[in-house]
């Protein structure tokens, strides 16, 4: 009877760690900068990872007003630091309002190309060195 039990809970504890499967992820920091524009009117945005073999895998950051960004990657209920392998097309959504709730610009501080996966011309490639993102209002 006891090595029942004794079997009975290694199964469970086998068949649980078995469940996450791990997924090796590396560091993905850099910086926003906009050619004609401030990179501050993109503070508290987001950028965000589309790879290019798997849509649900979209990591993201926030922009801070001096326009660095760290990414993360939400993976079985867990955030994990920085993104898996592979190449990813980039887009910007944008904040819509200061922390006091009152919108905190007028028009769109970059072009909207920019927020579209498909229209962005944004690129990533996991492992890679600099992950400047050069933008523009026009």
């Amino acid at each position: 009877m006891a090595s029942r039990l004794l079997l009975s809970a290694l199964a469970a504890v086998l068949s649980c760690g078995c469940s996450k499967a791990a997924i090796k992820t590396y560091p993905v920091n850099g910086k926003v900068e906009i050619k004609d524009g401030d990179a501050s009117l993109l503070a508290r945005s987001n950028i965000e990872l589309l790879h290019e073999t798997d849509e649900a895998l979209r990591p993201s950051g926030k922009i801070t007003p001096s326009g660095d960004f760290t990414i993360e990657t939400l993976y079985q209920g867990r955030i994990l630091p920085g993104a898996p392998e592979g190449t990813y097309k980039v887009r910007i959504i944008l904040a819509d309002e200061s922390d006091e709730g009152v919108p905190k610009r007028k028009g769109d501080p970059i072009h909207r190309r920019y927020f579209d996966f498909q229209t962005s011309g944004l690129t990533f490639k996991v492992p890679g060195g600099d992950y400047t993102v050069s933008l523009s209002r026009k």
